[in-house]
Protein backbone atom coordinates (compact mmCIF):
# COMPACT_ATOMS: atom_id res chain seq x y z
CA UNK A 1 0.00 0.00 0.00
CA UNK A 2 2.95 2.27 0.67
CA UNK A 3 4.18 2.84 -2.93
CA UNK A 4 0.11 3.46 -4.18
CA UNK A 5 -0.27 5.79 -1.14
CA UNK A 6 2.69 7.25 -2.45
CA UNK A 7 1.63 7.65 -5.90
CA UNK A 8 -2.04 9.13 -4.86
CA UNK A 9 -0.69 11.83 -2.64
CA UNK A 10 1.65 13.00 -5.25
CA UNK A 11 -1.50 13.18 -7.84
CA UNK A 12 -3.57 14.74 -5.25
CA UNK A 13 -0.76 17.69 -5.03
CA UNK A 14 -0.42 18.22 -8.85
CA UNK A 15 -4.02 18.31 -8.47
CA UNK A 16 -3.86 21.57 -6.44
CA UNK A 17 -0.48 22.87 -7.11
CA UNK A 18 0.03 21.53 -11.06
CA UNK A 19 2.29 24.61 -12.20
CA UNK A 20 5.71 25.47 -11.11
CA UNK A 21 6.95 29.09 -12.44
CA UNK A 22 10.16 30.11 -12.82
CA UNK A 23 12.45 32.98 -13.65
CA UNK A 24 14.07 32.44 -16.73
CA UNK A 25 17.26 35.04 -16.26
CA UNK A 26 17.78 37.56 -13.40
CA UNK A 27 19.79 39.85 -16.12
CA UNK A 28 18.84 43.17 -18.06
CA UNK A 29 16.73 42.51 -21.24
CA UNK A 30 15.90 44.88 -24.09
CA UNK A 31 12.26 44.71 -25.52
CA UNK A 32 12.29 44.64 -28.57
CA UNK A 33 8.74 46.01 -29.60
CA UNK A 34 8.46 48.60 -26.88
CA UNK A 35 12.51 50.00 -26.57
CA UNK A 36 11.76 49.10 -22.06
CA UNK A 37 14.64 47.81 -20.27
CA UNK A 38 13.70 45.17 -17.70
CA UNK A 39 14.40 42.15 -15.79
CA UNK A 40 12.44 38.95 -15.54
CA UNK A 41 10.38 36.57 -18.28
CA UNK A 42 8.24 39.62 -19.83
CA UNK A 43 8.49 43.06 -20.73
CA UNK A 44 5.89 44.87 -17.97
CA UNK A 45 5.27 47.80 -20.76
CA UNK A 46 3.89 45.64 -23.56
CA UNK A 47 4.31 42.04 -22.55
CA UNK A 48 6.66 40.79 -25.48
CA UNK A 49 8.50 37.76 -24.43
CA UNK A 50 11.80 38.44 -23.13
CA UNK A 51 13.74 35.56 -25.67
CA UNK A 52 11.89 36.50 -28.49
CA UNK A 53 14.26 36.71 -31.44
CA UNK A 54 13.74 36.90 -35.12
CA UNK A 55 11.20 35.07 -36.96
CA UNK A 56 12.39 31.52 -37.90
CA UNK A 57 10.08 28.05 -38.36
CA UNK A 58 9.75 27.55 -35.31
CA UNK A 59 7.71 30.91 -35.47
CA UNK A 60 5.73 28.96 -38.40
CA UNK A 61 5.08 26.17 -36.18
CA UNK A 62 4.20 27.69 -33.12
CA UNK A 63 1.60 29.97 -35.46
CA UNK A 64 0.03 27.16 -37.10
CA UNK A 65 -0.15 25.54 -33.40
CA UNK A 66 -2.07 28.69 -32.20
CA UNK A 67 -4.90 28.25 -34.76
CA UNK A 68 -6.45 25.05 -32.71
CA UNK A 69 -4.98 26.45 -29.61
CA UNK A 70 -1.78 23.98 -29.43
CA UNK A 71 0.44 26.33 -28.40
CA UNK A 72 0.69 28.43 -25.25
CA UNK A 73 -1.92 27.80 -22.43
CA UNK A 74 -2.33 24.53 -24.89
CA UNK A 75 -6.11 23.42 -25.56
CA UNK A 76 -4.90 19.90 -25.12
CA UNK A 77 -3.55 20.30 -21.81
CA UNK A 78 -6.28 22.35 -20.49
CA UNK A 79 -8.71 19.54 -21.44
CA UNK A 80 -5.93 16.58 -20.15
CA UNK A 81 -6.16 18.89 -17.01
CA UNK A 82 -10.28 18.94 -17.45
CA UNK A 83 -10.35 15.30 -17.03
CA UNK A 84 -8.17 15.22 -14.04
CA UNK A 85 -8.58 18.14 -11.68
CA UNK A 86 -11.65 19.39 -13.14
CA UNK A 87 -12.54 21.26 -10.24
CA UNK A 88 -9.24 22.31 -8.91
CA UNK A 89 -9.04 23.94 -12.86
CA UNK A 90 -11.88 25.48 -12.78
CA UNK A 91 -11.67 26.99 -8.89
CA UNK A 92 -8.19 28.38 -10.03
CA UNK A 93 -9.93 30.03 -12.96
CA UNK A 94 -12.36 32.42 -11.38
CA UNK A 95 -9.64 32.75 -8.71
CA UNK A 96 -8.23 35.12 -10.72
CA UNK A 97 -5.24 32.38 -12.61
CA UNK A 98 -6.00 32.71 -16.07
CA UNK A 99 -3.23 31.52 -17.32
CA UNK A 100 -3.43 28.17 -16.41
CA UNK A 101 -6.13 27.23 -18.99
CA UNK A 102 -6.70 27.79 -22.22
CA UNK A 103 -9.83 29.98 -22.32
CA UNK A 104 -13.04 28.27 -21.81
CA UNK A 105 -15.63 30.09 -24.36
CA UNK A 106 -12.58 30.10 -26.89
CA UNK A 107 -12.10 26.08 -25.97
CA UNK A 108 -15.86 25.23 -26.50
CA UNK A 109 -15.74 26.50 -29.53
CA UNK A 110 -12.71 24.96 -30.95
CA UNK A 111 -14.04 21.29 -28.92
CA UNK A 112 -17.29 21.88 -31.18
CA UNK A 113 -16.19 22.66 -34.32
CA UNK A 114 -14.08 19.28 -34.02
CA UNK A 115 -16.75 17.31 -33.20
CA UNK A 116 -19.08 18.43 -36.05
CA UNK A 117 -16.10 17.96 -37.98
CA UNK A 118 -15.30 14.05 -36.88
CA UNK A 119 -19.08 13.24 -36.46
CA UNK A 120 -20.78 14.70 -39.34
CA UNK A 121 -17.77 14.61 -42.02
CA UNK A 122 -14.92 12.18 -41.21
CA UNK A 123 -17.20 9.25 -40.37
CA UNK A 124 -19.54 9.69 -43.15
CA UNK A 125 -17.71 10.35 -46.00
CA UNK A 126 -14.24 8.49 -44.92
CA UNK A 127 -15.26 5.73 -42.83
CA UNK A 128 -18.74 5.38 -44.95
CA UNK A 129 -21.30 5.34 -41.69
CA UNK A 130 -23.64 7.34 -40.60
CA UNK A 131 -23.01 8.67 -36.66
CA UNK A 132 -26.75 9.80 -36.74
CA UNK A 133 -28.16 5.78 -36.80
CA UNK A 134 -25.59 5.28 -33.98
CA UNK A 135 -28.19 7.73 -31.76
CA UNK A 136 -31.29 6.78 -32.36
CA UNK A 137 -31.53 5.50 -28.50
CA UNK A 138 -35.34 6.51 -28.81
CA UNK A 139 -37.79 4.75 -30.37
CA UNK A 140 -39.55 5.66 -32.87
CA UNK A 141 -42.56 7.09 -31.61
CA UNK A 142 -40.69 9.24 -29.38
CA UNK A 143 -38.36 10.14 -31.99
CA UNK A 144 -41.12 11.34 -34.12
CA UNK A 145 -42.97 13.22 -30.43
CA UNK A 146 -39.62 15.52 -30.28
CA UNK A 147 -39.32 15.88 -34.04
CA UNK A 148 -36.81 18.77 -34.69
CA UNK A 149 -35.91 19.13 -31.68
CA UNK A 150 -34.57 15.81 -31.23
CA UNK A 151 -32.47 15.96 -34.33
CA UNK A 152 -31.17 19.60 -33.66
CA UNK A 153 -30.17 18.11 -30.12
CA UNK A 154 -28.04 15.20 -31.86
CA UNK A 155 -26.52 17.32 -34.32
CA UNK A 156 -25.18 20.03 -32.44
CA UNK A 157 -24.32 17.97 -29.34
CA UNK A 158 -22.02 20.59 -28.10
CA UNK A 159 -24.06 23.58 -28.03
CA UNK A 160 -26.95 21.67 -26.77
CA UNK A 161 -24.40 20.36 -23.48
CA UNK A 162 -23.79 24.32 -23.00
CA UNK A 163 -27.54 25.19 -23.10
CA UNK A 164 -28.01 22.58 -20.70
CA UNK A 165 -24.84 24.01 -18.06
CA UNK A 166 -26.27 27.15 -18.71
CA UNK A 167 -29.69 26.28 -16.99
CA UNK A 168 -27.41 25.13 -14.00
CA UNK A 169 -26.04 28.84 -13.42
CA UNK A 170 -28.81 29.51 -10.75
CA UNK A 171 -29.70 26.76 -9.19
CA UNK A 172 -25.80 26.16 -8.95
CA UNK A 173 -25.51 29.30 -6.86
CA UNK A 174 -28.49 29.33 -4.86
CA UNK A 175 -27.88 25.92 -3.23
CA UNK A 176 -23.74 26.50 -3.34
CA UNK A 177 -23.52 30.41 -2.23
CA UNK A 178 -23.30 29.50 1.37
CA UNK A 179 -20.02 26.86 0.34
CA UNK A 180 -16.89 26.77 2.34
CA UNK A 181 -14.83 27.71 -0.90
CA UNK A 182 -15.97 29.78 -3.22
CA UNK A 183 -18.55 31.96 -0.70
CA UNK A 184 -20.73 33.47 -2.52
CA UNK A 185 -19.47 33.28 -6.40
CA UNK A 186 -21.17 35.68 -8.81
CA UNK A 187 -23.69 34.72 -11.61
CA UNK A 188 -20.60 35.67 -14.26
CA UNK A 189 -18.48 33.07 -12.18
CA UNK A 190 -21.18 30.60 -12.20
CA UNK A 191 -21.41 30.77 -16.15
CA UNK A 192 -17.83 30.12 -16.61
CA UNK A 193 -18.12 26.97 -14.35
CA UNK A 194 -20.88 25.84 -16.28
CA UNK A 195 -18.75 26.11 -19.64
CA UNK A 196 -15.49 24.63 -18.06
CA UNK A 197 -18.20 21.88 -17.41
CA UNK A 198 -20.11 22.02 -21.12
CA UNK A 199 -16.22 21.66 -22.21
CA UNK A 200 -16.08 18.18 -20.11
CA UNK A 201 -19.38 17.26 -21.14
CA UNK A 202 -18.53 17.30 -24.82
CA UNK A 203 -15.06 16.02 -24.17
CA UNK A 204 -16.32 12.78 -22.32
CA UNK A 205 -18.55 11.94 -25.53
CA UNK A 206 -15.49 12.01 -27.51
CA UNK A 207 -13.70 9.20 -25.59
CA UNK A 208 -17.03 6.77 -25.10
CA UNK A 209 -18.02 6.85 -28.81
CA UNK A 210 -16.11 3.11 -29.60
CA UNK A 211 -19.08 2.22 -27.00
CA UNK A 212 -22.38 3.75 -29.18
CA UNK A 213 -20.65 1.84 -31.88
CA UNK A 214 -21.17 -1.35 -29.93
CA UNK A 215 -24.70 -0.07 -28.12
CA UNK A 216 -25.99 3.66 -28.67
CA UNK A 217 -27.89 2.63 -25.56
CA UNK A 218 -25.00 1.57 -23.55
CA UNK A 219 -23.27 5.02 -24.90
CA UNK A 220 -25.81 6.83 -23.55
CA UNK A 221 -26.17 4.99 -20.52
CA UNK A 222 -21.95 5.34 -19.78
CA UNK A 223 -22.30 8.92 -20.45
CA UNK A 224 -25.17 10.01 -18.01
CA UNK A 225 -23.13 7.68 -15.09
CA UNK A 226 -19.62 9.51 -16.60
CA UNK A 227 -21.68 12.84 -16.40
CA UNK A 228 -23.28 12.41 -12.65
CA UNK A 229 -19.59 11.69 -11.34
CA UNK A 230 -17.84 14.23 -12.96
CA UNK A 231 -20.21 16.63 -11.63
CA UNK A 232 -19.73 15.36 -8.26
CA UNK A 233 -16.20 15.58 -8.21
CA UNK A 234 -16.08 19.33 -9.87
CA UNK A 235 -18.72 20.36 -7.08
CA UNK A 236 -16.92 18.37 -4.02
CA UNK A 237 -13.69 20.23 -5.04
CA UNK A 238 -14.89 23.62 -6.05
CA UNK A 239 -16.99 24.33 -3.34
CA UNK A 240 -15.43 22.62 -0.12
CA UNK A 241 -18.33 20.55 0.87
CA UNK A 242 -17.33 16.55 1.69
CA UNK A 243 -19.60 14.16 -0.56
CA UNK A 244 -23.13 14.10 1.51
CA UNK A 245 -22.83 17.59 1.70
CA UNK A 246 -22.24 17.90 -2.01
CA UNK A 247 -24.96 15.28 -3.18
CA UNK A 248 -27.50 16.67 -1.26
CA UNK A 249 -27.42 20.07 -2.57
CA UNK A 250 -27.09 18.53 -6.50
CA UNK A 251 -30.08 16.74 -6.14
CA UNK A 252 -32.03 19.78 -5.72
CA UNK A 253 -29.96 21.69 -8.35
CA UNK A 254 -30.74 18.34 -10.89
CA UNK A 255 -34.07 17.76 -9.88
CA UNK A 256 -34.43 21.77 -10.87
CA UNK A 257 -32.77 21.28 -14.44
CA UNK A 258 -35.05 18.13 -15.33
CA UNK A 259 -38.35 20.20 -14.85
CA UNK A 260 -36.71 22.96 -16.91
CA UNK A 261 -35.49 21.13 -19.12
CA UNK A 262 -39.27 19.85 -19.75
CA UNK A 263 -40.38 23.28 -19.63
CA UNK A 264 -38.31 24.50 -22.65
CA UNK A 265 -38.72 21.24 -24.47
CA UNK A 266 -42.60 20.87 -24.16
CA UNK A 267 -43.36 23.28 -27.28
CA UNK A 268 -41.73 21.77 -29.17
CA UNK A 269 -43.15 18.10 -28.25
CA UNK A 270 -45.77 16.06 -30.53
CA UNK A 271 -48.61 15.58 -27.98
CA UNK A 272 -50.49 13.63 -30.48
CA UNK A 273 -47.28 11.60 -31.39
CA UNK A 274 -46.90 10.57 -27.79
CA UNK A 275 -50.33 9.16 -27.45
CA UNK A 276 -50.68 5.31 -27.48
CA UNK A 277 -51.61 3.89 -30.70
CA UNK A 278 -50.07 6.63 -32.88
CA UNK A 279 -52.50 9.64 -31.50
CA UNK A 280 -55.59 11.28 -30.61
CA UNK A 281 -57.36 14.05 -32.61
CA UNK A 282 -56.58 16.77 -31.25
CA UNK A 283 -57.73 20.22 -32.38
CA UNK A 284 -55.00 23.33 -32.50
CA UNK A 285 -56.52 25.32 -28.95
CA UNK A 286 -56.65 22.10 -27.35
CA UNK A 287 -53.10 21.43 -28.60
CA UNK A 288 -51.83 24.55 -26.96
CA UNK A 289 -53.68 24.64 -23.71
CA UNK A 290 -52.28 20.90 -22.77
CA UNK A 291 -48.66 22.44 -23.72
CA UNK A 292 -49.09 25.73 -21.78
CA UNK A 293 -50.31 23.96 -19.09
CA UNK A 294 -47.13 21.44 -19.36
CA UNK A 295 -44.92 24.61 -19.43
CA UNK A 296 -46.74 26.05 -16.33
CA UNK A 297 -46.81 22.69 -14.24
CA UNK A 298 -42.69 22.33 -14.89
CA UNK A 299 -42.10 26.09 -14.29
CA UNK A 300 -44.02 25.60 -10.96
CA UNK A 301 -42.05 22.29 -9.90
CA UNK A 302 -38.76 24.17 -10.48
CA UNK A 303 -39.68 26.59 -8.39
CA UNK A 304 -40.67 24.82 -5.91
CA UNK A 305 -38.26 22.63 -5.56
CA UNK A 306 -35.43 25.46 -5.99
CA UNK A 307 -37.39 27.15 -3.22
CA UNK A 308 -37.59 23.98 -1.02
CA UNK A 309 -34.06 23.29 -1.55
CA UNK A 310 -32.75 27.12 -0.78
CA UNK A 311 -34.86 27.19 2.49
CA UNK A 312 -33.13 23.51 3.49
CA UNK A 313 -29.40 24.62 2.37
CA UNK A 314 -30.20 28.24 4.20
CA UNK A 315 -30.81 26.04 7.67
CA UNK A 316 -28.13 23.68 7.33
CA UNK A 317 -25.66 26.45 6.57
CA UNK A 318 -26.87 28.69 9.54
CA UNK A 319 -23.76 28.11 11.67
CA UNK A 320 -21.21 28.62 8.82
CA UNK A 321 -22.96 31.96 8.47
CA UNK A 322 -22.96 32.71 11.87
CA UNK A 323 -18.64 32.25 11.27
CA UNK A 324 -18.93 34.30 8.44
CA UNK A 325 -20.69 37.33 9.68
CA UNK A 326 -18.50 37.37 12.86
CA UNK A 327 -15.62 37.25 10.81
CA UNK A 328 -16.83 40.54 8.78
CA UNK A 329 -17.18 42.35 12.01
Amino acid sequence: MGPIKDKYDHFKQWQEQPFEYRLNSGGVHHCINCGHDFTGNFCPICSQKADLGRVSWRSVRQGLMDIWGLGNRSLLYSLWQLLWRPGHLISDYIDGKRQVSFPPVKMLFIVAVLYSMVFYWFFPTVLGFDIADLSQVYDEQTASAMGASNDWMRKYYSWTALCVSMLLVVPTWVMFRYSPRHTAHSLPEGFFIQVFIANLMVVLGFLFFPLGVVDPGLYTFACIIAYGIYYAIVYMHLFGYGLWGTLWRSGFVFVTLVCLIGMLALPFIDIEAMAPGGGTQLTADQVRMKKMSFVGVSLMLALMVLGTGCVVNYIATRKFRKQLKQAKA
